[in-house]
Parts: structure tokens; sequence; C-alpha cells
């Protein structure tokens, strides 16, 4: 009984003495706004073609090499700051006459967290901005392919009379992370 009774008093006595040796300490933390994007992969061109059918009376072929790519992004925003859309349009050259360049943008795929934004299906590029995906918060995708937005370049031969085979063309396409 008495080995019980030393024993309550010693825990009470270390009980007693850790709640009074209870610090505190204030700490701050700041995040800047944060917009980052990236392509992948970033080192190969988008190749799209017009090729020969199969079959006289056949519609032409379209081909494309690396026609596929992943849009990547982090993004950190401010409590007061409005959400962020990615744009896409055609920053130089011109789509040859009879056909339309299209770009899809699948449903998000990856290992990211957060706001990851809303994408349209398909868009007809020009030179004008267009929004693939809106809505976009605090949020990263993940790096690297198979991670983000996949994109798909498309052809879409909509009058044959005015395809012209000396009418090739180089375009430049941006691609703009930006506050709406």
């Amino acid at each position: 009984m008495i080995k019980k009774i030393i024993y309550i008093i010693v825990l009470n006595s270390f009980l007693g003495y850790s709640q009074k040796n209870v610090e505190s300490k204030n700490a701050s933390f700041k995040l800047k706004e944060i917009a980052l994007l990236s392509i992948e992969p970033n080192n190969s061109t988008v190749m799209l073609n017009l090729g020969s059918p199969d079959f006289s009376g056949d519609k032409v072929k379209t081909t494309s090499v690396n026609n596929e790519k992943w849009i990547n992004f982090t993004s950190a925003i401010s409590n007061s700051s409005s959400k962020r859309n990615l744009l896409v349009k055609i920053e130089d050259g011109n789509i040859p006459n009879g056909i339309e360049l299209k770009l899809k943008t699948d449903n998000y795929t990856g290992n990211g967290k957060g706001q990851l934004g809303v994408k349209t299906n398909i868009v007809s590029l020009n030179k004008s901005s267009q929004t693939i995906i809106s809505d976009i918060g605090g949020a990263y995708t993940g790096s690297g392919t198979n991670n983000g937005y996949k994109i798909t370049y498309l052809l879409d031969i909509y009058d044959y009379k005015l395809l012209n085979r000396n009418n090739s063309q180089v375009l430049t396409i941006s691609l703009t992370l930006t506050d709406f």
C-alpha cells in the first residue's frame, strides 16, 4: 500500500511539473503567388501532315508526329486573387486555307492536388486567346508526362478545293497561365 502511495505521489509530481513547463511561439508563413507552366515533353516539335489516301475517292489522310503534349502547372494565389485560366493562341504563322487546326484537352490525370481547374473539350486555334482550362486555384498537377492535362493537336480539312500542297506553314502556339 505504501508503494502505491509513493507511486501516486511521484506520478502526480511529474504531471504537475510538466504542465508548468509549457511554452508557446508565434509562427507566421508567407507564400508568394506562383504561376508556373511547362509543356512535356518540351523537346519535341508537333508535326501534322496531310498524306495520300489508300484508294482513289477516299479522304486525304492526316498524320501526326508528337501531337500529344502534357500541360503541367503550379499555382498559388492569395485569398483576394481571382482564379486563373490557361489560354492558347497562335502567336505567329497562318493556318493554310481549307484546314482547321484544333486543340483537344483531356481530363486531368496524375498525382497533383488542389483546385486543378475545369477543361474545355476542343477549340479551333486562331490568333485570339481562348481558354482551355478555367477556374484554376491553388494547385499543382505533378510534373512530366502522364501528369496534368493531355492536349492533342488535330487537323481537320473543311474545304478540299482550298488545299494547296505548296502552302506548308510553321506556327508558333503559345500557352499562358493568367489571372482572369
